[in-house]
């Protein structure tokens, strides 16, 4: 088996725990940005750092949470939104970091201007 693929499915906590760290961090960066800038890119780019930690940690959850029995309770509406909202969050969150890139980027050209 190739090394790297044995290391990630044998420490998939480190990688989990670092993942978490790091959307963490990538979210005060951007929230430190928005605030001493004032800029509404470092906002949009919070917004979607905070969305990919959330699904993140629902992915991390998840499989010990979301047994038989609790699929069940919830119905096929609750089960449709756990399939269906992480990756509409995943999608809208890394949206929302390249719009808040490109946005605040867009927003020191014109200030500097």
């Amino acid at each position: 088996m190739n090394p790297l693929l044995d290391a990630i499915l044998k420490n998939g906590l480190v990688f989990d725990a670092m993942g978490v760290l790091g959307l963490g961090l990538i979210g005060l960066a951007a929230v430190k940005l928005a605030r001493t800038h004032r800029s509404w890119g470092g906002t949009m780019m919070a917004i979607g750092a905070i969305s990919l930690l959330i699904v993140r940690l629902y992915l991390i959850l998840a499989p010990h949470v979301l047994t038989f029995d609790v699929l069940c309770a919830i119905g096929p509406i609750g089960n449709s939104l756990t399939y269906g909202l992480p990756p509409i969050l995943l999608t809208l969150g890394l949206a929302g970091v390249v719009w808040g890139l490109w946005g605040h980027e867009r927003w020191l050209q014109e200030e500097n201007r």
